[in-house]
């Protein structure tokens, strides 16, 4: 939890679950310019264990432009690292500013985490899909 601007309390959570070598984060809350340098840490803290694949779902009710910055940059660390990484955007806004940006041709984007975890398990690439 971190306060924002002006008063405001801005709460982020994450919920790390490891499936047989794919780690699932869970992302809960809100992700703004107050707290996404957390999300980026948690983020950068599971590409070091080099895990099969990482997928970040996104259950939050505030999703700024840093998030999307986020995403973007975590998934070239991964590609890089050799990882493969997902996005569960379920919101109907989070997927629209995925949508918005670009980021939905660029993200491999998945409607439930199992479909995701599968999609990761059974593809050499996570190529990005549509939703």
């Amino acid at each position: 939890m971190t306060d924002r601007p002006g008063g405001g309390i801005s709460h982020l959570d994450i919920e790390t679950i490891d499936q047989d070598g794919v780690v699932v984060m869970v992302v809960s809350g809100d992700i703004d310019i107050t707290n996404v340098n957390q999300a980026r840490v948690a983020v950068e803290e599971q590409m070091n264990h080099h895990p099969e694949g990482i997928v970040v779902c996104l259950a939050v009710g505030f999703f700024a432009s840093t998030g999307l910055s986020l995403l973007a940059e975590a998934n070239q660390r991964a590609r890089l690292a050799g990882i493969r990484f997902a996005v569960v955007a379920p919101g109907r806004a989070t997927r629209r500013a995925l949508e918005a940006t670009g980021l939905d041709q660029v993200l491999p984007l998945h409607e439930t985490v199992p479909h995701a975890v599968e999609a990761l398990r059974t593809s050499t690439t996570a190529e990005p899909t549509t939703l």
